[in-house]
C-alpha cells in the first residue's frame, strides 16, 4: 500500500476499506476505523465480511464476480460494539502496478436517518413538556447541561418524566447521533446485573450496556437498587473511564452516565443504600423534577396537550372537555404524575366518540372517588 495513498484516504470524510483480490482487508482509513471501532492493524488480513459484517456481504458480495463489481446501494454494517449502522456501500475495483485492488467506500447514513427521524417526530407523548415555572426552568437547563459530559443525577417521583428528561438531554447533546441506552437497576441477582452492565467474555462474548452505549449515553434508573459492589465499579468508571467485563480485562469506554432515583439521594446515602462517593460524583449536575401536584398550571396544559395528541393519533374529532369532566380531572391528585395523566387521556379519547370528553369517558376509578359519588353530568 502506497503510504501517500493511505494519507489521501485518511483525509476523506467517508469510510474506505482496501481489499486484496481474495477480499481480505489490507487496511482501513481513519473514518472507517472510527465507524467500526477497529484499528487497521488488528483487522489486516481478515476476510472483509468478518470486519464490515454487512448484510450485503452475506447476501450478495459486490466483489464476488470476476468482472466489474456489482452496483452498490444502501445496506447496513455491524460495529465492534454491536451497533447496527445504516450505510451506503459503493464497491470500486482499481488496477495498479501491483495488481487489482478492491475498495469499499462506506458512507455512514446515521446522520441522515437521525435527521429524518427528527423531522418526522412532531410533539409526541414522549416529549418533555410543561408550562409551569418549575418545568420551564428545567427545560432551560437542558441545553446547558447537554453540552458537557459530566454525569447527571435526576430525581423525581414515579411518572414525573425522569427517563424523558434524560433522553431530551441526550438528544440535545453532541452525542445525539450515538446510542441512548436505558437500563432499570431493579432487583436482580448480582452476577446477572454485573454481566448486563459490564458484559462478559464466557461462554460467549456478550456486550453489556456500557459497550452498547459506546459514544452515547447510558441512563440507569433506580440507581439505589444496585448492590454496593456494582456502585463501587460505577464510581471507578466515573474516575477512570474504564469498565471490566466478567472474565475480561479492563477496557476504556466513552459513555456519558445519567442516573435517576425516586427517593431523596441524600436520604439514600445516609441510609447506606447509595454509596456516598457515588452520590457526590453523580450529583455534580442534579435535576429535580417536581410532582404534578406541585405544578397545577401544568395539569390544564397537559390535559389539552395529550387530548390533541391522542385525537390525532386515533383520527378522532375530540374538541375539548365538558366543565364537569374538567373539574373532576383538576380535582384528581395524580399520584402517578404525568404518566397517569397521559394514560387517563388516552383512555378518554379512546372511549369518547367525538365532541367533548365527558365524565363517563374517564376511567372508572375517577368516577368512584367519594367526592364525586352520586354526581351526574
Amino acid at each position: 500500500m502506497n503510504i501517500s495513498l493511505l494519507d489521501i484516504l485518511d483525509a476523506l470524510p467517508v469510510g474506505c476499506i482496501v481489499l486484496d483480490p481474495h477480499r481480505r482487508v489490507r487496511t482501513l482509513n481513519a473514518a472507517m476505523e472510527s465507524l467500526l471501532g477497529y484499528a487497521r492493524d488488528e483487522v489486516a488480513g481478515l476476510p472483509c465480511r468478518h470486519v464490515l459484517r454487512s448484510r450485503r456481504c452475506i447476501q450478495n458480495c459486490p466483489h464476488a464476480s470476476d468482472g466489474a463489481p456489482s452496483p452498490g446501494g444502501r445496506t447496513d454494517c455491524l460495529s465492534r460494539h454491536r451497533r447496527i449502522i445504516p450505510i451506503n456501500l459503493t464497491p470500486v475495483r482499481l488496477t495498479t502496478d501491483q495488481g487489482a485492488v478492491y475498495l469499499d467506500i462506506v458512507e455512514d447514513l446515521s446522520p441522515i436517518h437521525s435527521l429524518e427521524a427528527r423531522l418526522n417526530q412532531t410533539a409526541t407523548e414522549d416529549s418533555l413538556v410543561g408550562r409551569s415555572p418549575a418545568m420551564e426552568r428545567i427545560l432551560r437547563l437542558v441545553p446547558m447541561v447537554a453540552g458537557h459530559s459530566a454525569p447527571i443525577l435526576i430525581t423525581g417521583e414515579t411518572g414525573t418524566g425522569k427517563g424523558r428528561l434524560a433522553h431530551a438531554i441526550h438528544k440535545a447533546s453532541p452525542r445525539a447521533r450515538q446510542p441512548f441506552i436505558r437500563f432499570s437497576c431493579g432487583p436482580m441477582a448480582e452476577e446477572i446485573l454485573e454481566a448486563e452492565l459490564f458484559g462478559k467474555t464466557a461462554p460467549a462474548p456478550q456486550p453489556g450496556r456500557f459497550q452498547q452505549a459506546q459514544g452515547g449515553t447510558l441512563y440507569l434508573a433506580e440507581i439505589e437498587s444496585l448492590p454496593p459492589s456494582i456502585q463501587t465499579r460505577l464510581l471507578r468508571f466515573l474516575d477512570e473511564g474504564t469498565i471490566q467485563p466478567q472474565g475480561g480485562h479492563p477496557m476504556r469506554v466513552d459513555v456519558r452516565l445519567m442516573a435517576s432515583t425516586m427517593t431523596d439521594p441524600a436520604t439514600l446515602a445516609a441510609a447506606g443504600r447509595l454509596c456516598e462517593n457515588l452520590f457526590h460524583r453523580l450529583a455534580a449536575v442534579r435535576l429535580d423534577l417536581p410532582p404534578l401536584r406541585e405544578r397545577p398550571e401544568d395539569v390544564a396544559f397537559l390535559l389539552h396537550y395529550f387530548r390533541e395528541h391522542f385525537a390525532q393519533r386515533l383520527k378522532k374529532n375530540i374538541s375539548g372537555f365538558t366543565p364537569k369532566a374538567l373539574s373532576m380531572l383538576h380535582a384528581h391528585p395524580f399520584p402517578g404524575n404525568v404518566r397517569e395523566l397521559k394514560n387517563i387521556m388516552e383512555f378518554a379519547v379512546l372511549v369518547c366518540p367525538e365532541g367533548d370528553v365527558r365524565p363517563q369517558h374517564l376511567p372508572g376509578y375517577l368516577l368512584r372517588q367519594p367526592q364525586r359519588r352520586g354526581r351526574k353530568e
